[in-house]
């Protein structure tokens, strides 16, 4: 896959990228509301001397005290700094309160504690990193107040020692075991002394050198969170984009059709949203320079090049119902008349035939289907007339149509009777050309049986539906029968055509036109009465006259008050780049308030809105 490729698989799948990037920071949404904000607040401490060394020792003097840093988190320090802040000891769970010792180079004891203490907000931490320094702080002067009384006592005991080994070498100077015990009691009473000065010129244990800051927000930030889930989301969406793409079967332009089939592209009809809001279900009718016409035009060139003799047939199938193939045969019929050659429309699908939702009353009534019933019956095909007479003009000038008829319990039997070639050569010697609209072929053999008496298929895939495996199965089927394929017909293409070509399908050259119109509009004499006139526009002029039967082609008046689209209905309209709703396009169902047909129509007005383009 080229990067080119990958970008336009990213872009025909935007949607879904978009949809995973926002269920990505939805999720972080969601996390940012549920977390619990955490708020660290930091001081630093200098302890004093004696402190340091007691935490070193575990001793002030003879007398055992706890001034082990660790003894900040113990309930003795935490529940008297909650109750300072107003908080009930339970609380101090989550203050999470740590003393760090740091340790000066050249020292031997650190002097130094950086504590720290959390809360929910910036200042409830900085207040808990306060209150608990300054319990910690009472709790090391109660431990000194204690080593202070241990000294006191001691001192007391030695000087009343000392005063009693007194007397007793006063009394015998020569008692050399008073004077030792003497001597010690002296030195002891000494040392408690000296340890009870120290206590008093010591100060307080803690002095604080960095006052608590208020608290630092600890979660993940919700930038961070949001920018991580964006970028989560578009690689996240890429990747199932790219993995979609690669997994999708989906026909995705003309330039796959000759790869996959080894078939030529004989044109590309782009999805006109414009003709869908217009019920405009006949463009080659009008002269609107529209890209969906100029791609009528050009498959109508294509075609005559590929079937230069003239007195041609031509069978129009498709890969699956819905794929348009209705709506070409009638437009390539009606631009092959535009031309000012006889054209003869074959309504070749008689299980669910439609040119009645395009052409009216001229595509219903006795046809196709009475005359291989006739032939059956009769053992040969019905004479020229016959098969003139069943011929039904439009209002378009040049073209005519054979009708499916009524339907049969068999179609696929009647149109293996031999008497169809017959009929279609009759028909060849009767105008320029003949299109034949047949059933789809994957699953029918209705096309193969219309082909063998035709100079060949024309195959109509739809872009971004028709599936790759299909499309070769039904060129298989096709070939595999003998019949000549002349090439694939892309429709619902969404390749947009160069800016270039605006000032040939814009409103400029709309406007050009509309003024040369009305020029000759002005100059031109008034139509007679046997002539029917319409607007450039609308459709060219017609002259309605001469034999065989007439009639008058409503289907605009008709199918007006139904909705339709390129492929389905107008409330089935979906966005043309949302690949779920282009597959799952159904058939469509008769409008309730349409007034009822006879049987036969109505089954084809049902069959019609598959065939839309």
């Amino acid at each position: 896959m080229t990067f080119r490729q990958a970008l336009s698989a990213i872009w025909q799948r935007r949607l879904l990228v978009v949809a995973v990037v926002l269920l990505a920071v939805a999720v972080a949404a969601i996390f940012l509301v549920r977390q619990t904000p955490v708020y660290t607040s930091t001081t630093t401490v200098r302890m004093s001397a004696l402190a340091s060394s007691a935490s070193a020792s575990g001793q002030i003097g003879t007398a055992s005290v706890d001034f082990d840093p660790t003894s900040i988190s113990s309930p003795a320090v935490l529940d008297a700094a909650a109750k300072a802040v107003g908080e009930p000891a339970s609380s101090t769970g989550s203050w999470v309160v740590t003393a760090t010792p740091v340790q000066a180079t050249g020292q031997a004891q650190p002097k130094t504690l950086t504590i720290t203490a959390n809360g929910r907000t910036a200042e409830q931490a900085q207040k808990h990193a306060e209150a608990v320094v300054k319990s910690y702080n009472d709790y090391l002067k109660a431990q000194t107040a204690k080593a202070k009384s241990a000294a006191e006592a001691q001192a007391a005991k030695w000087t009343a020692s000392a005063e009693a080994y007194q007397a007793q070498v006063n009394a015998n100077p020569a008692n050399s075991i008073a004077q030792s015990n003497l001597a010690n009691a002296i030195s002891s009473l000494a040392s408690a002394n000296n340890t009870v000065q120290k206590i008093d010129s010591a100060g307080s244990p803690l002095t604080v050198t960095k006052a608590a800051t208020p608290g630092q927000f600890q979660g993940t930030s919700p930038l961070i969170a949001i920018a991580v889930a964006l970028a989560a989301g578009l690689v996240a969406g890429i990747g199932i984009a790219l993995i979609w793409d690669a997994f999708d079967d989906r026909l995705r332009g003309d330039d796959d059709i000759e790869d996959i089939t080894g078939l030529p592209a004989l044109g590309e009809l782009r999805l006109d949203k414009r003709m869908q809001r217009r019920g405009d279900w006949l463009p080659a009718a009008g002269r609107k320079r529209t890209s969906l016409n100029e791609g009528l035009r050009a498959l109508r060139t294509t075609l005559q090049v590929l079937l230069p003799r003239g007195n041609d047939v031509v069978v129009v199938t498709s890969v699956e119902p819905a794929d348009g193939k209705t709506f070409v045969s009638a437009n390539l019929a009606l631009a092959w008349a535009r031309t000012g050659k006889r054209v003869i429309l074959v309504g070749g699908d008689l299980r669910r035939p439609s040119l009645d939702a395009y052409f009216g009353e001229a595509a219903t009534g006795r046809g196709l289907t009475e005359l291989l019933q006739a032939a059956a019956n009769g053992g040969s095909a019905p004479g020229a007339e016959i098969i003139a007479a069943s011929l039904n003009r439009t209002k378009f000038r040049g073209l005519s149509i054979l009708p499916a008829g009524s339907e049969p319990y068999d179609p696929a039997d009647l149109l293996a009777v031999s008497a169809l070639g017959d009929i279609l050569a009759a028909l060849r010697t009767m105008c320029d050309i003949v299109v034949i609209d047949s059933p789809p072929s994957l699953a029918l053999v209705d096309a193969s049986l219309l082909s063998a008496h035709s100079d060949g298929a024309v195959l109509v895939a739809s872009i971004r539906r028709t599936r790759r495996k299909r499309l070769l199965e039904t060129v298989h089927a096709l070939t595999g029968n003998g019949i000549t394929v002349l090439g694939v017909v892309a429709n619902r293409s969404r390749r947009r055509m160069p800016k270039s070509y605006s000032a040939y399908y814009g409103s400029g050259a709309s406007a050009r036109r509309r003024t040369v119109a009305a020029a000759r509009s002005a100059e031109a004499p008034a139509p007679a009465d046997d002539e029917t006139a319409f607007d450039d526009e609308d459709g060219f002029a017609n002259l309605v006259g001469g034999n065989g039967r007439q009639h008058d082609d409503r289907a605009g008046d008709r199918t007006g008050d139904r909705t339709r689209d390129q492929g389905g209905s107008r409330d089935d309209q979906a966005d043309p780049d949302n690949d779920d709703e282009l597959e799952d396009w159904p058939g469509f169902e008769q409008a309730d308030d349409e007034p009822a047909r006879s049987g036969r129509s109505r089954r084809g007005r049902d069959s019609a809105e598959d065939e839309k383009v």
